[in-house]
């Protein structure tokens, strides 16, 4: 009995520490820049049929978000620590076209992504209908650069 109650006092303190460690908008503050990059679809199929998504990303001192997505903007896009990923997630509307001379077309991004270091950030983009649940939920990975 004891040892159980040990281990469970071990973990609630293990998860109360990890949840404590991100101090919510000081570790977003690493994002604030211009950003560029690339992403890569996980489907090897559309990868090859619309090849790779160009990304431009501005991220204010204020944490708001511009940027484009292919030949698509962001609108209404909001950024914050995303504790179940262990990184940082920004969602927002995707609108026009991503590629211009397709006929894929999502309506929503979500970007996970991972601390910045050396000016490099990675993780993973989703394109989807809606952010509850889209069975074609196109994923992909994403490195992104700050520009000086």
């Amino acid at each position: 009995m004891k040892t159980r109650y040990m281990i469970s006092v071990l973990l609630l303190l293990n998860i109360c520490s990890t949840g404590m460690a991100r101090t919510g908008s000081d570790q977003l503050d690493q994002f604030i820049g211009d950003w560029q990059g690339e992403g890569y679809f996980y489907n090897v199929n559309l990868g090859s049929e619309v090849g790779s998504v160009r990304f431009s990303l501005r991220v204010s001192p204020q944490m708001e978000i511009t940027g484009s997505v292919g030949d698509a903007v962001f609108r209404d896009a909001e950024f914050k620590v995303d504790d179940w990923n262990a990184g940082y997630m920004i969602k927002g509307t995707v609108v026009g076209q991503i590629f211009p001379n397709s006929n894929f077309h999502k309506k929503r991004i979500t970007l996970l992504l991972k601390d910045v270091q050396n000016d490099v950030t990675t993780g993973e983009f989703h394109f989807s209908n809606n952010f509850i649940f889209d069975i074609r939920v196109r994923p992909g990975a994403i490195t992104l650069r700050r520009n000086p």
